[in-house]
This record gives structure tokens, C-alpha cells and sequence, in this order.
């Protein structure tokens, strides 16, 4: 796979960019006891700071989205570098919870720009034989972040201290930086192509509304799972974010230049591939739950194990991303994303005809055949979703599609966390009932997939 030495500063930032916003998502959790007992401070007080980073992550994406169209891809997206590699010092340096919570604040609000905008970036900006490699290298580096998150911080928590796992940040950030700020004509065409963005208004009533209730709704389906459905506060919490959200889709009804164009779901393959996005979203995050259960208490693996199979899973992954940007030369994206969604389905079934045996061989090959199917469907749908969004509006495409996958995570957790609490835990029935479940979306997934066929650039 050969990069054109004009496009390299912008797959270099787009790559560094879903690494780092992964990596920091992972990388805290091994190092959370250490943090608790440095400060003195409980479990629930430390959650936070886990919590604090990923909230603002999922909660800024549709304003971090419009924002760049109107200020610019190249401003927001150096901006989102600086802030995050600035935060990630202000982490290193906390004294007390308090000033590492509000440091994970302002790093999860540089992560929702590095994290919104690379898929705008390369949509906009990469020739259109381009792009299957730009989604591809973004793809494998962020399950390169994801892979190596909680490793390392182990490995520097176990040499030094848990200031370290920020501190790795700062010097990728500012090669990252020198690197955008350097001139190039890539980023110079953006500065062109920003006279002619959308006018009107910023829609700061339209941004307030869907902060907070995306906020909230984040926050409901975090802790759903821990306080439940009659938890007084949470269901306050549910309430007022739902109102919110539906005062926010009549208010970008009504309203002349809206935070999130309701127009765009009038297509239906925008509207069929974020479907798509949503219910593969759900399987990956319930698999990544449910899994771990299944390998501890059929296969009674250790955590070590458990850890080399997912490492497993994040090879396979990042292998055949890069194996797409050849395929997306030769092969319609749709026709990509609908092939991994049956195969996803095909995987699923094949594991739980072979739930009963014995060998450790099944479950490599299903994290190996898991890994390639997510990794097609995800850079192929990003690909494909990137050719509905209108001249300078990449960024709010890209920023909705993300927070539809990250929803459909969130979803998918809570599901089939729900699902496997009622289901037969006491032998395989009640993984067997889950994961059929699991193919059963995956189906969807494909059939939502195939719906884009038609389409015709």
C-alpha cells in the first residue's frame, strides 16, 4: 500500500488521531487502582475520571462535527490536537482527584474532536481511490490504541507511576501539530474550500439542547446497568434527557440553519448505513462484555489468557483494515460492508454450534474471523457514509455517524448485559440464547448493509 507523498501529513494526523483518542480510553482502566490509592480516594470518586473523559467524548461530537465545517477541518482538528495533548500534561500534573477529573474534562473534549473529524477528513480531502487506504490506516491504528491501552498501562504503572500514561501523549501530539501547521497543499485547499461553507448563524440553542441530552443519555445508559430502571434519580436523569432530545429534533425541524440537518435521513442509504453502524456497534460492545464471561467460566481462562485472546481479536482487526484499502479500489463499499455483516452472522453461528468443545482452537478462529468481518464492515461503512454528505458538510456527517456508533456501543452493553441476566447462566444455555441474539443483529446488520447496494455514486 503506497501513500502519495502529498497525502502523508494528513494520514499521519488522521492515524495518530484514532490512536490517541482510543489508547486514553483504555489505557486509564488498569491504572485506576493506582490512582485511587495515590489520592486516597474511593472506587465511585475514581470512576469519575474514567467516566468524565468518555461523556464529553460522545457528548460533543454533533458540535464538534458542525463546528468544522464552518470554522474549518484543518482549525478545529489542530485545535482538538493541542487540547488534548495540553489536557493530557494537566492529567499528568494533578495533585487530587478533583484536578484529575477536570484535566479528563478538557481531554475528552479534544478527544470528541480528534475522534469526530478524521472521517471528514479523509471523505473531504482524499482522492476517491484514496480513501479505502485512509479509512483503512485510521481503522488499524485506532485498534492499535485499543490493543495496546491496557498493556502499557500496566507495564508503566508496574515501572514508574500512572503520571506516565499521560505524559506518553505529548510528544505524539506535538509532531502531530508541527506536522497539520507545516504547510502542505492538502491543508491549504481547506483553507480555500472554508469561504464557501454553510452561512447562517451558529446554532449555539441547537448545541446546548443536544450537550445535555446526549450527556444525559449517556450517562443513563453508563450506570443502567448498576442503579437500574427504579432508581429515582435515574429516571430524572432519563426523563429530562429525553424531553431535551425531543425538544432538539424540533428545534432542528424548525430551524433555518440546525445543529444536525434532519434532511439527511430523507436518503435512505444515509439513513440504512447508519442503521447499520448502530446494530454492529451493539454486537461489538455486548461481545466485548459477554465474552469475557464465557471464557472464564466454560474455558476457565485466565485474565492473562483473556487478554492474549483479545490481542488476538485487535491484530486480526488491524490486518485486515489495511487488507481493505486494496479491496476498496476493486469493490463497491456497500457491497464490502453487506459480505462482512453475513459473515459476522456466519462466525456468530459456527461458534455457538462449537460452544461445547473442549480446545482452545474455536475460539481463536472465531476472534480471528470476528476481527475481519467488524474490520471491512466499519471502514467500508465510513467510506460509504462519506459519499452522502454534501461539499462542506463532512464534518456534521462524520460527527452524527459517530455518535450513532457510539450509541449503538452503549446500547449494546446494556442489552446484552439484560439479556444474559435472564438467560440461563448456570450452563451454556444462557451464552448459546446470547450470542444467538448477537447473529441475529448481525443479520440485521447485513440486511441494512444490502439496502445500500442500489446506490450509485
Amino acid at each position: 500500500m503506497t501513500i502519495d507523498k502529498k497525502y502523508l501529513p494528513l494520514i499521519l494526523s488522521t492515524a495518530a488521531a484514532s490512536f490517541m483518542v482510543n489508547l486514553d480510553t483504555y489505557i486509564i482502566n488498569v491504572s485506576v487502582p493506582a490512582i485511587a490509592a495515590d489520592f486516597s480516594v474511593s472506587k465511585a470518586d475514581v470512576s469519575w475520571v474514567v467516566m468524565a473523559y468518555n461523556l464529553m467524548v460522545v457528548a460533543l461530537l454533533l458540535i464538534c462535527g458542525k463546528l468544522a465545517d464552518r470554522i474549518g477541518l484543518k482549525k478545529l482538528f489542530t485545535g482538538g490536537f493541542v487540547l488534548f495533548t495540553a489536557s493530557s500534561l494537566f492529567c499528568a500534573l494533578s495533585q487530587n482527584i478533583a484536578q484529575l477529573t477536570g484535566a479528563r474534562i478538557l481531554q475528552g473534549i479534544g478527544a470528541s474532536i480528534l475522534y469526530a473529524l478524521p472521517q471528514a477528513i479523509i471523505g473531504k480531502f482524499l482522492p476517491e481511490e484514496k480513501r479505502g487506504m485512509g479509512f483503512a490506516l485510521s481503522a488499524s491504528a485506532a485498534a492499535l490504541g485499543i490493543m495496546l491501552g491496557s498493556p502499557l498501562s500496566g507495564l508503566i504503572t508496574g515501572l514508574s507511576s500512572w503520571h506516565w500514561i499521560f505524559l506518553i501523549n505529548i510528544p505524539v501530539g506535538g509532531f502531530i501539530v508541527a506536522l497539520i501547521l507545516k504547510d502542505s497543499k492538502v491543508f491549504v485547499e481547506q483553507n480555500n474550500a472554508v469561504k464557501t461553507a454553510t452561512r447562517g448563524n451558529f446554532d449555539i440553542k441547537g448545541s446546548v439542547l443536544s450537550f445535555f441530552a446526549i450527556l444525559g443519555l449517556t450517562f443513563w445508559l453508563n450506570r443502567l446497568n448498576t442503579f437500574g430502571l427504579k432508581n429515582l434519580p435515574m429516571l430524572i436523569i432519563l426523563c429530562v434527557s429525553t424531553i431535551l432530545a425531543g425538544y432538539f429534533i424540533y428545534h432542528c425541524l424548525k430551524s433555518e440553519n440546525p445543529l444536525v440537518d434532519l434532511n439527511l435521513f430523507k436518503n435512505k442509504y444515509f439513513t440504512y448505513a447508519n442503521l447499520a453502524m448502530f446494530m454492529i456497534s451493539a454486537f461489538l460492545a455486548g461481545n466485548n462484555f459477554i465474552m469475557p464471561f464465557y471464557l472464564t467460566e466454560v474455558k476457565h481462562f485466565s485474565e492473562l489468557q483473556i487478554g492474549l485472546y483479545f490481542i488476538i481479536y485487535s491484530a486480526s482487526y488491524m490486518t485486515f483494515s489495511l487488507t481493505y484499502g486494496k479491496i476498496s479500489q476493486k469493490v463497491s463499499a456497500s457491497k464490502v460492508s453487506t459480505i462482512a455483516g453475513f459473515l459476522a452472522t456466519l462466525t456468530i453461528l459456527l461458534f455457538v454450534l462449537n460452544m461445547y468443545q473442549t480446545g482452545t482452537l474455536v475460539v481463536v478462529l472465531y476472534f480471528i474471523l470476528l476481527g475481519m468481518s467488524f474490520s471491512f464492515f466499519i471502514t467500508s461503512n465510513n467510506n460509504f457514509v462519506m459519499f452522502q454528505a454534501k461539499k462542506n458538510e463532512e464534518g456534521a456527517v462524520a460527527g452524527l455517524h459517530r455518535m450513532t456508533g457510539r450509541f449503538g456501543m452503549l446500547f449494546g452493553v446494556v442489552f446484552f448485559e439484560f439479556l444474559f441476566t435472564f438467560a440461563d447462566k448456570s450452563n451454556l444455555n444462557g451464552f448459546i440464547t446470547t450470542y444467538l441474539a448477537g447473529a441475529a443483529i448481525c443479520l440485521v446488520t447485513a440486511l441494512f448493509s444490502a439496502k445500500c447496494l442500489a446506490f450509485k455514486k
